[in-house]
Parts: structure tokens; sequence; C-alpha cells
């Protein structure tokens, strides 16, 4: 039973005086609140000090709607994990609560926010990536410079870091020479590029690098640097069997094995719920491990239990020599005879001194398409693709992470958000080194709403219930917060965020931050609800603030 809980007098002023309407429902079907509502009608309760603060009894002294989410929040904020708040009311354009705003946390993919702004300021919307299949000749190419199938003269693929170049994009390039009538290239292969080493940011997790979400950040990017397969059962406790598709260049071998769900109950005991695990009482794990080396090589090791076929998804580890040998299996397959390619700079080939000629090109998106994406999807490879390309327009050269990460803070410094406190390490959220406050994530959102030019970066936020991270996310797909979020979320582990805006019933729309980090993974398989639906379905019910009353 949990009618007590509207005895207490905080709870129940808050209950009297706002009626709202997805309280009683909302509180029904917490666990975050089983210390303080789990008890049987008859008994007593005791409401701990910090539900009884003078921001809820002193009614007359607040506006409605701070001292609304301020009692509501002393009620549900989770008691392990930090938390860090700001709302604003897009209406009266004021911020109407915050907590802790000010306090630097670790943001996850709502970075993206920042990425985002930055990149439309400083690429502009009509931004894309190109690759270029060119020479360095007086004149284009043309198939009278063609004698007898040979081309005696050097070919140049320029990348760009282009994060959505697919292998087919590639072909299609190279389709042009053979439709030139080159058969043998005489001169070099050339991919060239802008000089960055650079292919993980600061902070980025060891264990997340052979995971196509942390693929690595290169001029030479080719279907996202992932490359994909499947791991199928031979039969119970035999090495399994690999199937990589495409026939991509790499290297993957392995003793995994398959285990019979039935012995696996006794050689793998689960562990009950809420158990320490120590030295004596921890179980074998049956697990998956990817081992990485050079050359993109790989082996997989460990155990799955179970029949069926799984799938694998593996990050490239090294992008330039995956690429050169994709332009050469691509080449061999066009029948065009050739030297081995090689890599090089456009700082290496700036004292040739003639002009570029353009053979064939391939154009990205537009920006506005891939910034879409990104938030969706919440695509970490467009982001730190973008943040680079950041950093190399604002410097007018190759820019690593550091240095991109300094040219978005002087890039969003100069929109009016200042950022000197934070610390930005990548564009895409994935290192544990950024640290942002909520109160610097609203001042990306305010500033996106009040300048019309960015305003479209709002409709570009996934939708609860409908699209991107939100279509399927628990208690965001389902009334009452289906249609009523537009947000980017941020979630890793021990890191629970969501940023965007909120429709409440009371007609009026709120830009909202809400940092969670700090929470364990016991304490969210615990959760019948994240708090950040929580705090949201509090604020369907937020009421009007006096000065707003008709």
């Amino acid at each position: 039973m949990y009618l007590p809980i509207l005895a207490a007098s905080p709870l129940k002023q808050l209950y009297l005086q706002f009626k709202p309407k997805y309280l009683w429902p909302l509180l029904t079907s917490l666990s975050v609140m089983t210390s303080v509502i789990s008890f049987p009608a008859s008994a007593e309760i005791t409401l701990p000090p910090s539900l009884i603060t003078p921001s809820v009894e002193q009614a007359s002294s607040t506006e409605p709607v701070t001292q609304y989410l301020d009692g509501m929040l002393q009620l549900l904020k989770p008691a392990y994990s930090q938390l860090g708040i700001s709302v604003w009311d897009m209406t009266t354009q004021q911020t109407v609560f915050t907590y802790n705003n000010q306090s630097l946390m670790q943001p996850a993919s709502i970075q993206k926010l920042l990425t985002a702004l930055a990149a439309t300021k400083q690429l502009g919307r009509g931004f894309t990536y190109q690759t270029h299949l060119s020479t360095f000749a007086n004149a284009p190419l043309t198939k009278q410079q063609v004698i007898n199938g040979v081309y005696h003269g050097d070919i140049y693929i320029e990348f760009s870091g282009d994060p959505t170049l697919t292998y087919q994009d590639l072909q299609q390039l190279l389709t042009s020479l053979k439709q030139l009538g080159i058969h043998k290239i005489d001169g070099q292969v050339v991919l060239l590029s802008e000089q960055d080493s650079q292919l993980q940011a600061p902070g980025w997790v060891w264990d997340d690098l052979g995971i196509c979400y942390a693929a690595p950040i290169s001029p030479f990017i080719i279907d996202k640097n992932c490359v994909y397969g499947r791991l199928s059962t031979k039969g119970y406790d035999k090495t399994a069997n690999i199937t990589m598709m495409g026939k991509r260049p790499i290297e993957i071998t392995n003793d995994a094995y398959f285990v019979n769900p039935v012995m696996a109950k006794s050689q793998y005991k689960a562990v009950p719920a809420g158990t320490v695990h120590t030295q004596a009482n921890s179980q074998p794990d049956c697990k998956l491990t990817l081992a990485r080396f050079d050359n993109n090589r790989y082996h997989l090791t460990g155990c799955h239990i179970g029949a069926k076929s799984i799938p694998l998804a593996i990050a490239i580890t090294d992008p330039e020599l995956y690429a050169t040998r994709i332009i050469s299996k691509q080449l061999t397959a066009l029948g065009i005879q050739h030297k081995a390619p090689m890599v090089l700079s456009h700082q290496q080939i700036t004292s040739n001194a003639n002009p570029r000629q353009v053979i064939a090109s391939h154009h990205s998106a537009s920006l506005t398409a891939l910034l879409s994406t990104m938030l969706l999807k919440s695509d970490n490879l467009i982001a730190d693709s973008l943040l680079k390309k950041v950093g190399e327009s604002y410097y007018q050269s190759a820019s690593d992470f550091a240095r991109s990460s300094q040219a978005m803070k002087a890039i969003l410094y100069s929109l009016g958000i200042d950022l000197a406190d934070a610390n930005l390490a990548d564009g895409s959220g994935l290192s544990r080194y950024n640290l942002l406050s909520a109160d610097q994530v609203l001042s990306v959102l305010t500033t996106v709403y009040q300048m019309p030019e960015y305003h479209f970066l709002l409709d570009s936020l996934a939708e609860s219930g409908v699209s991107g991270t939100l279509r399927y996310k628990r208690y965001f797909n389902k009334s009452p917060l289906k249609h009523h979020v537009f947000a980017k979320t941020g979630s890793m582990l021990g890191v629970a965020n969501l940023a965007g805006k909120v429709k409440a019933s009371n007609g009026h729309e709120y830009l909202f931050v809400l940092i969670e980090n700090g929470i364990s993974p016991q304490i969210k398989k615990q959760q019948k609800a994240p708090f950040s639906a929580v705090f949201l379905q509090t604020m369907m019910d937020v009421p009007l603030n006096n000065s707003q009353k008709q």
C-alpha cells in the first residue's frame, strides 16, 4: 500500500497545491522510492529530513515551477549517484530550476550538441566531405593520354576523413580509370590526406577500442572503419567458425567455442542478485574477448553459451594500411596493373608545380544531413570526424583532438558560450576526460533556440517513442512521455544523461539538461525507471508561474 505517503505534510502540500496528473502512477512505479513508500498501510512513516525543506514549506516565497520541481526532486533524487540539472522555460526565456548546475560532470554523448553547434558555425550547413580521384598535370586526363592501355603518370586518391565513405563509393571512383581505357598505371598510386596520426582521443577506454562505436578517427575511413562477420558453432566445445563479410583485408583467428546451455548451468553458476563478488564466491564468466595486434590482425577467444550464431563487428586498428589494401584489391578487381599504393600528405606534394586535375569525385551528404544522423543515432565517428574537420578549418592546417577541442571552445565562445572551466577531449563524448556542467550544456541549447540559423538542430533531436535513440528507450516509448520529449541521450558505464526539450501539460516547452553520474550497473538494474524519465514525467505537471497565469 502507498496511501500513507500523502499523509506526510510536504508531499500532501505538493499534491493538494499542484494536483499533478502523473504524480500518483509515478510514485507507485518507482523502485527508487521503496525506502520511503514501501510500507503497509498501518505502518508509521518517518520522512527523511531532506523531504522537509524550506523550499516546499515556504510556498509563498518562491514561484510554483521552482518549488514544485524542488519538492519533487527532494523526493525522487537517487541516493548513490550525482545529479546536475538545469531547466529553462522557452516561453519566458528564463531559467526556472537548477540543481548542482555548475558542477563539472561527464557528459557522454550529450557533448555531441556542442560539436553540432560548433560545426555549423565553422563549416556551414552546406559543407560536404569530398573524396577526389585526380592527377597533378597540365591538362585533364583523357583517353588520348592512355597509350595501349598504359597511363604513364601518378594517380592520386585524396581522402578527406569522410565518415560516410563506403567500399562501393571508392569502387565507383576507381571505375573511372577503367572507363578511360587504363589497364596499367606506370606511375605511383598515392593515397593523399591531411597528416594526422592521432586515431583515438585521450581518455577513450582501452576496452572499447576494438568495438565499432570507438572506431579510429582517421583521414582514411571506409565503411566506418568497421568490418562485420558472424561466429557460428561447429558443435559444443569445439572451435567455432568465423565468417567475415566482404572478404575485407584483415586477418582474424580464434579458439572461441560454444557451450551447451545445460552444461553451462553447472559450470557457470548464476550469482544471486545483490551478492558481493569476492575471490571466494566469484564464478567463471563465459564471455568472448578480442585481442588486437598490428597490421589489422585479431584473435578471438573465450566462450558463448548457446548454439545460435552471433554477429561480430570489429573496429579497424590501422586505417591507413586498410585503405591501401582496399585500393589495391579494387584496382586488381578492375584489371588494372599497379604498384603497391603509397601514402603521402598534402604537404609532401606542395613542390609539385602542376595543378590538380580531378578525374572523378565523391561528395558526402550535407552537414545538415550528417548532423541529423549524428544526433539521432549518436554516431561517434561522425562527431569526432567533424571535430577534427572543425579544427582543420579553424587553424587552416591538420588538427589533432587537443587543438580541435580548443578550436571548438573558441568557436562556441564567439557565440557567447563560455567553456573556460570545462574540459573537452573529443567531439563524441566517448572520452572519460570530458567535463561539462548542466549550465554549460543548457547554454548551448538556449543559443540553438534563440538564434534562427541554428534552430534546425533542435528539430534534429530524437523524439521519444518515435526516432533515434529515444525510439525504444524504456519509459520514453509510452505515455505520458511518448511524443513529448526531444533530446540527445548520453550513456556509458556510470553515466545516464539527457538534454533537449520537453512539452509540459501547462502548454509551455522547456529546455532541460539532466546529468547523472556515478550510477552503478547494480543500481541501474534495480531501477524500474531511469531518473531522467522520472524527472521528466514530473515536468509533465509543471504549473505556470504566478506571472504567467491569466
